[in-house]
C-alpha cells in the first residue's frame, strides 16, 4: 500500500472511465446534497457561518453560496459555508464502510473549483467521484477503530477535497501526491463537541473543505507534503489508529469501479446508525398499526458502533437527540417520522418522549456484531417490541431506505430536495435547480448550474 498508488489512481479518473450509472449516482449526490445545505442555511448556525463570511472576504466573489438569494462569494469562502451549512441538519449522505459523509466536503468543493476554473459539468463528476474514492478508502482504513475519538468525515476530508479540487486545477500526479501530504497534516475533527452540544461538527467540514483546496492549490505552486502521509511511520494511519487496515488504502483499486457507487443517502434527520432502527419501527408502525400507547417495551439489538455513537438514554442538549436510538423511536411511535420536525425543544422535552424513552433497552447482539465486522456496511438493527395486549412484534433492517442497497430512486431524491429547499428558496427557483442538476453532465462550464436562479 501507498498513498502514491491511491493518488496515481485518482489522478487518473476520467468522465468516460465512469458508468451511466455511476454518472447517475452523482448528480443523485448533488442534488441530495444541495437540498442539505440550503435548508441548513437557515439553521441558527448556518446564519452564524453567514455572518462569518459577511464580515470578510466572503463579501465578494463570483461562486454561489447554497441560500437564499444565492449571493456570490470568493471560491474559499463559497465552498467552506456550503460545506458547513450542508452539514447543520443531518440529513447528507453516508458511505457505509468508512463511515464518512464524502458529499458534504467533496461536492462544494468540487462545485467551487470547477466554477472558477471554467471546468465542464463532465469533469466536475469525475472530482466528485475522486473525492468520494479518496474519503472511502481512508475512512475504511481507520474505521471503526478510529471512530471513538475522530470525526471520519472532518479528518478524511481535506483528502477528498484536494484529491477534487486537485483534479480540477490540473495538478500532475506528483504534485497531487504532494497535495495529500499537505492534506493530511491538517486534518483534524475530535467527537469531545457531541458531550455539550456544541457546533464544532459544521466545522469541520468547512475546515476539511479549506485544508484540501488550500493543499491542491500550494502544490500547483510547487509546495511539497509528506509523499508517505497515510502510510509512514509517522502518518495518518499510525497516528488515528494503530491497527489501521492500510491494505484497504489500494484494495481492489480498478479502473471503472467506484466507492461513490456504495453511497448511502438519509432519509431521517438524525445519526446514520440509527436509520435501519428508524426503518424497522416505522414498518412496524403501518404494519401492525400500533401507537405509542399500545408499546409495553421495546428491546433493539444491534453493533457496538451503533451503541457507542448512538445509546442516549438521556440526551443532555438538542442536538444530542438526534444521536439517541431511543429518543429517535420515541418520536417515530409519537409522531410518525423522524424528520427534522421531531426535534424542536417541545417534542423532544414532551413527558410521553421521556415514558417511551425509559422503556427502550439498546443491547449487544453478537450476531449482529459478527455481522458487522464481516460486512462493515451492514449496519443491521432487530427490534423486539412488546406490546401492553401481549404480543411480541418483530423486525430486522440491515439495509434502510436510501442504502445503496436500497436506494433513493430519482422521485424520492427530489421529494426530499423540495421538502428541504423549497421553503427557503421557492418552488420555481428549486424546479430550475434540479433540473440543472440532472443535466450537469451536459454543461461545458459547470457555472451554468446555476445560471438564472437566484
Amino acid at each position: 500500500m501507498s498513498t502514491k498508488q491511491l493518488t496515481d489512481f485518482l489522478s487518473d479518473i476520467r468522465f468516460e472511465d465512469l458508468s451511466a450509472h455511476t454518472v447517475d449516482y452523482a448528480k443523485l449526490c448533488v442534488i441530495d446534497l444541495m437540498g442539505a445545505a440550503i435548508a441548513g442555511s437557515e439553521n441558527a448556525v448556518g446564519r452564524i457561518w453567514s455572518d462569518y463570511f459577511a464580515a470578510g472576504s466572503g463579501a465578494n466573489g463570483r461562486i454561489p453560496m447554497w441560500r437564499k438569494g444565492f449571493h456570490r462569494a470568493d471560491t474559499e469562502s463559497a465552498a467552506a459555508y456550503n460545506a458547513a451549512c450542508s452539514h447543520l441538519l443531518d440529513v447528507d449522505d453516508v458511505h457505509n464502510t468508512s463511515i464518512t459523509h464524502p458529499g458534504t466536503i467533496t461536492i462544494p468543493a468540487a462545485l467551487a473549483i470547477g466554477e472558477e476554473m471554467g471546468a465542464s459539468g463532465r469533469d466536475v463528476i469525475a472530482a466528485i467521484a475522486a473525492g468520494y474514492e479518496a474519503a472511502a478508502r481512508i475512512g475504511q482504513a481507520i474505521n471503526p477503530g478510529a471512530y471513538w475519538f475522530w470525526h471520519t468525515t472532518g479528518v478524511c476530508g481535506a483528502y477528498a477535497s484536494a484529491a477534487a479540487a486537485g483534479k480540477l486545477l490540473g495538478l500532475s500526479k506528483e504534485q497531487m501526491l504532494q497535495a495529500f501530504g499537505s492534506a493530511g497534516t491538517q486534518a483534524a475533527g475530535l467527537w469531545e463537541f457531541l458531550d455539550d452540544g456544541s457546533m464544532s461538527k459544521s466545522l469541520h467540514t468547512a475546515n476539511g473543505t479549506l485544508c484540501g483546496i488550500r493543499s491542491a492549490r500550494l502544490a500547483k505552486l510547487g509546495f511539497t507534503g509528506a509523499s508517505k502521509i497515510l502510510e509512514g511511520k509517522k502518518g495518518f494511519l499510525k497516528a488515528l489508529n494503530p491497527e489501521a487496515d492500510e491494505a484497504a488504502i489500494t484494495r481492489g483499486l480498478e479502473k471503472g469501479v467506484y466507492e461513490l457507487d456504495n453511497n448511502s443517502f438519509k432519509p431521517y434527520a438524525c445519526c446514520r446508525h440509527i436509520h435501519s432502527a428508524n426503518y424497522a419501527i416505522l414498518q412496524l408502525i403501518d404494519e401492525y398499526g400500533i401507537k405509542a400507547g399500545d408499546v409495553d417495551r421495546i428491546v433493539d439489538k444491534t453493533y457496538q458502533v451503533a451503541i457507542n455513537t448512538a445509546s442516549n438514554e438521556a440526551p443532555k442538549t438538542p442536538y444530542a437527540y438526534k444521536f439517541s436510538i431511543q429518543y429517535c423511536l420515541a418520536a417515530a411511535l409519537l409522531y410518525g417520522e423522524v424528520s427534522g420536525n421531531v426535534f424542536t425543544p417541545e417534542k423532544t422535552g414532551s413527558p410521553e418522549a421521556r415514558a417511551l424513552m425509559d422503556s427502550i433497552d439498546v443491547v449487544l447482539d453478537p450476531a449482529i456484531q459478527k455481522g458487522f465486522e464481516e460486512d462493515p456496511a451492514r449496519w443491521t438493527h432487530t427490534l423486539e417490541v412488546s406490546l401492553k395486549d401481549g404480543r411480541v412484534l418483530k423486525k430486522t433492517v440491515d439495509y434502510p431506505l436510501g442504502d445503496s442497497r436500497n436506494p433513493f430512486s430519482w422521485d424520492i431524491a427530489e421529494s426530499k430536495f423540495h421538502g428541504l429547499a423549497d421553503p427557503v428558496i421557492g418552488r420555481k427557483a428549486a424546479d430550475r435547480l434540479a433540473e440543472n442538476i440532472k443535466k450537469l453532465d451536459t454543461f461545458e462550464d459547470a457555472g451554468l448550474l446555476f445560471d438564472g436562479i437566484q
